[in-house]
């Protein structure tokens, strides 16, 4: 019988469970449909997509962390309805030349 423990099994080395993400991205979860006629990759960095919201009071100053999030995604889907584009939460191409 090996003496050799696995380093991952060690109690204290334990592997995060939670995947590390690329600042600035966030996982989209479309709406059934919604995908075939939405970009789902962002045209914008959430820095800039952020400062538009924010100067047109759809997110919260608050909110506008430079990282995609919850709250950037609902003021976008805002937009998104209020500029009749499909309400997907990511800002693609359409959704980029009209924000700004």
């Amino acid at each position: 019988m090996s003496t050799f423990a696995h380093p991952l099994a060690s109690p204290g080395l334990r592997r995060s469970r939670r995947r590390s993400v690329a600042p600035g991205l966030l996982a989209v979860a479309l709406l059934p449909g919604v995908a075939a006629t939405a970009d789902a990759v962002p045209a914008l960095s959430a820095t800039a997509a952020q400062a538009r919201l924010v100067a047109l009071g759809l997110l919260a100053p608050g909110a506008a962390t430079g990282r995609w999030n919850p709250a950037t995604a609902a003021a976008v889907r805002r937009f998104q309805s209020t500029n009749g584009l499909p309400e997907s939460g990511v800002v693609g191409a359409a959704t980029a030349q009209l924000l700004g």
